[in-house]
């Protein structure tokens, strides 16, 4: 029994030679391909309605309260200057 890895190191071997002798044709297949699902998604038309689904967002809890600041940031730009 062989180590999985040589089935995989098999494989991958069998797809770099299959890229290598096919692999414009394979580029332009997928090309077409890609381009023919896309316009596809844009002119399907859904037969049956969509529905609203309702939502409801529910607080986990209060903020934590924070104190302010005593002292403006080190860059804000001060109206006497």
């Amino acid at each position: 029994m062989e180590h999985p890895v040589f089935y995989v190191a098999r494989f991958t071997r069998f797809l770099d030679g299959l890229i290598r002798d096919y692999g414009d044709y394979l580029f332009l297949g997928f090309f077409y391909f890609c381009v023919l699902v896309i316009v596809w998604i844009f002119v399907h038309r859904r037969r049956r309605p969509v529905h609203e689904v309702p939502v409801v967002i529910l607080p986990l809890g209060q903020a934590p309260k924070r104190e302010p600041d005593l002292e403006p940031p080190p860059f804000e730009e001060h109206p006497d200057r």
